[in-house]
Parts: C-alpha cells; sequence; structure tokens
C-alpha cells in the first residue's frame, strides 16, 4: 500500500483570497468612484449564490473520495484496507462549509458506492481493485476559479491518500 498521511487543505487558503460582495451594493450617487462596504459582507469569489430568490448557474463539484480499498487475497478472503479517515472526511466537511458555505456528504460504512477499475491502466488484469467511497457534493461559482479550487483539492487527495487519481467531476445546473 502507498504511505498515506492526514488531508491538510491549508494551501486552499490563497484559492478563497480574492474576495467579492454577498449581495449587488445600491449606489445613491453614481458620481462617486469608490464604495466601502463591511469585510463580514465579502465572500470569496469561488461562492455560489446558493439561496438567490432568482435562478442561478451554478457548478456543482462532485467528489469521490476512497475510504476503502477492496483487497482479494488469491484465497478468496476479501481484506478492507482503510484509505481516507474519518478526519480526513471532516476536514474536508468542515473546509468546505467555511469556503463555500456548505457540502452534501454522502458517508456510510460499508459504503454503498463503490468504484471498480484497474490501478494501472496497462495491466488491467494484474491491477485490478475496488474501493468504497465517500462522496461529496459541493456547488460553486461557475468561474475558473473554482476549477482551480478542486484541482487543489484534488492533487492533496491524491497525495494524502496515496492514491493515483481523485475523480472530481464539475456539472453545470441551475438552482431555482
Amino acid at each position: 500500500m502507498p504511505p498515506r498521511r492526514p488531508v491538510d487543505l491549508s494551501a486552499l487558503e490563497e484559492h478563497v483570497s480574492l474576495l467579492k460582495c454577498k449581495t449587488g451594493i445600491a449606489r445613491d450617487d453614481s458620481r462617486k468612484k469608490t464604495v466601502s462596504v463591511p469585510k463580514d459582507s465579502l465572500v470569496p469569489i469561488i461562492q455560489a449564490e446558493v439561496g438567490s430568490v432568482v435562478p442561478v448557474d451554478v457548478a456543482r463539484y462532485r467528489l469521490l473520495v476512497p475510504i476503502a480499498q477492496l483487497i482479494a487475497s488469491t484465497s478468496g478472503k476479501v481484506e478492507r484496507v482503510m484509505v481516507a479517515s474519518l478526519n480526513d472526511l471532516d476536514t474536508l466537511e468542515k473546509t468546505f462549509v467555511r469556503h463555500l458555505v456548505g457540502a452534501t456528504v454522502h458517508l456510510q460504512e460499508p459504503s454503498p458506492i463503490r468504484g471498480v477499475g484497474a490501478r494501472d491502466p496497462m495491466d488491467v488484469v494484474g491491477t485490478g481493485e475496488q474501493n468504497e467511497h465517500a462522496m461529496f457534493e459541493v456547488y460553486a461559482a461557475p468561474i475558473h476559479a473554482s476549477d482551480e479550487y478542486f484541482r487543489a483539492v484534488r492533487r492533496e487527495l491524491e497525495d494524502a491518500l496515496g492514491e493515483g487519481v481523485i475523480l472530481i467531476e464539475r456539472q453545470h445546473v441551475t438552482l431555482i
């Protein structure tokens, strides 16, 4: 098994340092060139406008985080090896809440969400494996900065969990 370490998402802070106003600003004098706003009315630019009174386009990111690898021995016995810990999943959840206001988390042990495939695409028969996954669904603004944020999440998960590929998909949806 590849070496594993706890997930550390501190590198994501740079991706949430650019801010925007939570809501539009009504200006009473169009001659003013600047507007002052309190810091608590600013949010990261990658944050989606969830809860808007009008339909809003957002990007929904779905992350499949391996929580266990199922390894079959030659005798047919299946061994369940932990990948992401509950602490790792908690770190992800708390980070998504802090940066993006929330996440939908599908977590159950044993997980009904399974991935089946080859660790090495050049040796499908020799490296076949099964993984159980936790799934996170997170809404973000449909902008390039959101993609960069989730690429950084993917890199950290791959490094920390010793996984070759962590799947993150993006889908454009409209919240009504």
